[in-house]
């Protein structure tokens, strides 16, 4: 095991703890600021990965033995860490000449401190662990909506089943066939899902290579979900399509695929740090139909436009999120759930102006909550009798809800790709 790794990981969980961004993307920063090599940057993942989904039962059998008092941060990371990397099922071989390589490559950032409490990590292979990989509030609220036996199938599969890696080719910059002949060539394995045309698994990836035609433009990573959402939708050449929350603009740009970059797409946002990054992503793309608006979709939109087609992606609790992001679980608690949904339910409501007679709109989350998905559109179709839910055109994932079975519903255990909510409305008159 490199050791490198390791600090890697620590440093990443510093600046985790420090900000409150999640531990991989505060990895992506840390490592931007220093060279690593591929192979401590996997490792790297892999251990954050690990314990992200282990953490708890780690901190538990810490607990047990050293007194949070007696202990300082980086002692504690460096235990937690490693002790969360063995109750995960990596082998870091001896944990004598680990612990010795890593002493040797901190320096003089070692803390001497855990000196006293490294016996405790060769204790861990002798006691019967206890794995709490989840709060007692989401496996009970998962229990509610789905039934023990598959509520305990989709726990345990988010922890044993990698996620797979989908991508789109960008046909705004070269042709489809030219980018597979390319993908081809540099042993990049692109398998097209037979669920929907147009998108595809990248089985086995040479990574260097993939990453060049990633910084080329011509090839992106994104969850089959967000693909779904827009297909559902059909966008077209020619159409006036409105996107709210749309940063950092995964749907602005497929949505400009379908439409092969004619007609107009109007991006709204909040934040204007993030809409000046989706512009820059959106050249980058070479998408040429986007005007971007700053607005806060709660409040009633500084426009007067009545459009045919209206994506709402609004800021959600991201339940739907923990098998690719482990450590939102822990983050996560109800209060964000009635305060998300809330929110969502003034955006849709605001949006919704806007959709002209005949004209369609489409809420997605990556939630799997009942109150940011099935209960936001009750309350909006209750108030709003003009619209109404309508059967998607691609059948894939289960039914809704609450009786609300045009919409659709992707699990992680079923359907492969992150947790999330599809509801296609039609504005009737």
């Amino acid at each position: 095991m490199d050791p490198e790794a390791i600090i890697l990981s620590i440093e990443a969980l510093r600046l985790s703890q420090e900000t409150g961004i999640s531990p991989s993307s505060a990895l992506y920063l840390v490592a931007k600021k220093k060279r690593y090599t591929i192979k401590e940057l996997r490792m790297a993942r892999k251990i954050l990965h690990t314990y992200s989904i282990y953490r708890r039962s780690a901190s538990r059998y810490l607990e047990n033995i050293i007194s949070e008092s007696m202990i300082d941060w980086v002692s504690k990371t460096i235990l937690e860490l490693i002790s969360s990397c063995i109750i995960g099922g990596i082998d870091f071989g001896d944990i004598t000449v680990l612990v010795s390589k890593l002493r040797q490559s901190m320096g003089k950032n070692w803390p001497e401190e855990l000196e006293k409490h490294l016996g405790v990590l060769r204790l861990i292979h002798l006691r019967p662990m206890v794995e709490v990989n989840y709060p007692k509030w989401f496996t009970r609220y998962l229990e509610k909506i789905m039934g023990k036996m598959d509520a305990e199938y989709y726990l345990d599969f988010q922890d044993r089943v990698n996620p797979p890696m989908y991508a789109s080719l960008n046909t705004l910059k070269m042709d489809e066939e030219k980018i597979l002949k390319l993908a081809e060539e540099r042993n990049i394995v692109l398998r097209e899902d037979n669920r929907i045309p147009g998108i595809y698994l990248v089985e086995v990836s040479n990574t260097k290579a993939l990453k060049d035609l990633m910084n080329q433009g011509l090839i992106a990573i994104h969850d089959f979900s967000s693909y779904y959402a827009v297909k559902i939708l059909k966008p077209k050449p020619n159409e006036f399509v409105l996107d709210v929350c749309s940063a950092p603009g995964t749907k602005t740009w497929l949505t400009a695929l379908e439409m092969k970059n004619r007609g107009v797409i109007v991006s709204i946002d909040s934040s204007w740090k993030r809409i000046k990054s989706q512009v820059k992503r959106m050249n980058f793309l070479n998408v040429r139909i986007v005007e971007v608006i700053q607005a806060d979709a709660t409040k009633p939109l500084p426009i007067r436009l009545e459009v045919d087609k209206v994506i709402v992606d609004p800021p959600c609790s991201s339940t739907g999120l923990i098998w690719r992001e482990p450590f939102y679980r822990w983050i996560i608690k109800p209060r964000h759930i009635r305060m998300f949904s809330n929110l969502q339910s003034k955006i849709l409501q605001n949006s919704s102006r806007h959709v002209k007679q005949g004209g369609y709109l489409i809420y997605s989350t990556c939630s799997i909550t009942i109150e940011e998905n099935e209960h936001v559109i009750e309350d909006f179709l209750r108030i709003n009798p003009n619209f109404e839910l309508v059967e998607p055109s691609l059948n894939i994932g289960s039914h809704g809800l609450r009786n609300l079975a045009e919409a659709r519903r992707l699990y992680p255990h079923t359907d492969m790709c992150n947790g999330f909510f599809i509801a296609l409305l039609i504005r009737r008159y």
